[in-house]
């Protein structure tokens, strides 16, 4: 939906107006010289009849007298003033007529139709602000906030948050529509009148199960589209299977597919959600599959059908980089101190800003200024891996000492402070305190199903490949609520 950037003048709604009044009464004018010439033709006409006709025709006198006081009786002109006017436009010049008709038009339109305006916050953005921008008025702003208080706190609003607003001039905010995550939706009618309450509604997205089967013909990418019309479920798949399959260079002609997964709706299609199942075997591949289950604590993944994690411990890299700068060594030239002494680490060259994510699921035990490393964090993983991210230009914001992260999610930036000739990332890894060759190391599983879990993972497992295989048929009125306890 486009943007509209709604302007008001009083000084051109004003002018226009007078000009409009003028333009009526000209036609008024018009039209009661006509209808007196046609009173009076009519009134002659009469008279000119016998008298038995006349008295027959005259039950309802029309002389250019009464007619003229009707004419300017107010309430005949406010219940035909629309009336009169069409007639009247039929006696000016087709130029004319087409001109007052466009003048017409413009009226109705600025009086019937909304502005819409619509938005996302920024990061650090109030929607205070974001409406200002947007060219609202400070004053509507508040208004509006005072009135959907009950619904929406506009002093904690999440960055990302989409809003809608209908708004028109002559009653303000008609409509609020607020969207503060990709799932919730929410549709706020507002009155004019204060003692009306606010009509609240939350759109609904309903979710079914869909089941898919596919045959590679020349990439995955192509035969996903070709069966779901989605490149989204194309690079789904490719990360649930990222450290297993590289589909680049080992998927061949023949292989097959299977995939259960999420179709969600909101009135219509709205989405693919998750993938719940998954199987790919190939000419080059054994078969693998992959099971979703989120346990009662939270915790969700990919696990085979043991209940192993497909993911690793580590991502393979912290960041997408150029090139690597300068790898682990036992001893090396530094560049800026011109002496020779070990360089356990791996340095990433990169622009400036690249963000840099946490390598795997652990908690930071230190963030702040370490000397030649600049602005650094630590982050102590599972089985005693301690990974460390220096040079940084900044942090994260609201990243903390103490804070659990996850695999993936951003920390830092990449930079130059401390020791560094350019903008680069210092990655170390450590376990039980001594430091290892990142590129050389044989990346640990992630966490297996947690044994308490294990008979809820076998449960999901077994319904989710029964419906995948074929071997039941996928009942939407069942509810399949896979990972329920």
């Amino acid at each position: 939906m486009p943007k509209k950037t709604y302007q008001y003048s009083y000084l051109s709604t004003s002018f226009f107006k007078r000009k409009l009044v003028r333009r009526k009464r000209l036609l008024l004018g018009i039209s009661l010289i006509l209808l007196t010439f046609i009173g009076i033709g009519i009134f002659k006409f009469i008279s000119s009849l016998p008298s038995s006709r006349k008295q027959e025709t005259s039950l309802t006198p029309s002389t250019p007298e009464i007619v003229r006081e009707e004419l300017v009786d107010p309430t005949n002109l406010l219940a035909e003033e629309r009336e009169s006017s069409e007639t009247s436009l039929q006696t000016l010049p087709r130029s004319e007529q087409k001109e007052v008709e466009v003048e017409l038009e413009m009226v109705e339109t600025e009086e019937e139709e909304a502005v819409i305006i619509e938005g996302s916050l920024q990061a650090g953005e109030t929607i205070y602000e974001s409406l200002v921008q947007q060219g609202i008025a400070p004053v509507e702003i508040l208004n509006l906030q005072e009135k959907v208080k009950s619904v929406v706190d506009f002093n904690h609003l999440p960055v990302g948050s989409e809003y809608v607003l209908k708004y028109q001039p002559e009653k303000g905010v008609t409509q609020f529509i607020y969207k503060p995550n990709p799932v919730d939706v929410y549709n706020i009618n507002i009155s004019s009148s204060e003692s009306e309450e606010l009509k609240i509604t939350k759109e609904e997205i309903h979710t079914e199960i869909v089941h898919f089967e596919g045959k590679i013909k020349s990439s995955l990418y192509e035969s996903m589209l070709e069966c779901s019309d989605s490149p989204q479920l194309a690079l789904q798949m490719a990360e649930i299977f990222a450290w297993q399959i590289d589909f680049l260079t080992e998927c061949r002609e023949g292989d097959t597919f299977k995939i259960l997964v999420e179709k969600q709706y909101r009135g219509d299609f709205y989405r693919w959600g998750k993938i719940l199942a998954a199987q790919y075997e190939g000419e080059l591949l054994s078969k693998h599959t992959a099971i979703f289950f989120e346990d009662p604590s939270g915790h969700s993944d990919y696990y085979t059908e043991e209940g192993k994690s497909l993911r690793k411990a580590f991502l393979r890299a912290p960041l997408t980089y150029k090139y690597i700068s300068s790898s682990y060594s036992p001893s090396r030239y530094h560049p800026i101190l011109r002496i020779w002494r070990p360089h356990l680490a791996i340095d990433y060259a990169a622009p400036t800003g690249t963000p840099v994510s946490a390598i795997g699921d652990g908690t930071v035990i230190f963030k702040g200024w370490n000397n030649g490393y600049g602005n650094y964090i630590e982050i102590r993983h599972p089985n005693n891996y301690v990974t460390g991210y220096g040079h940084l230009s900044s942090f994260a914001k609201n990243l903390k000492e103490g804070q659990k992260v996850k695999q993936g999610e951003i920390i830092g930036y990449v930079g130059a402070t401390g020791l560094a000739t350019g903008p680069h990332l210092d990655f170390s890894i450590s376990k039980d305190g001594v430091k290892l060759d990142f590129l050389k190391l044989n990346f640990p599983s992630a966490s297996s199903v947690d044994t308490q879990y294990q008979s809820q993972f076998d449960k999901v497992k077994d319904q989710l490949l029964a419906v995948l295989e074929g071997k039941v048929e996928l009942k939407q009125e069942d509810a399949l609520r896979f990972n329920e306890n």
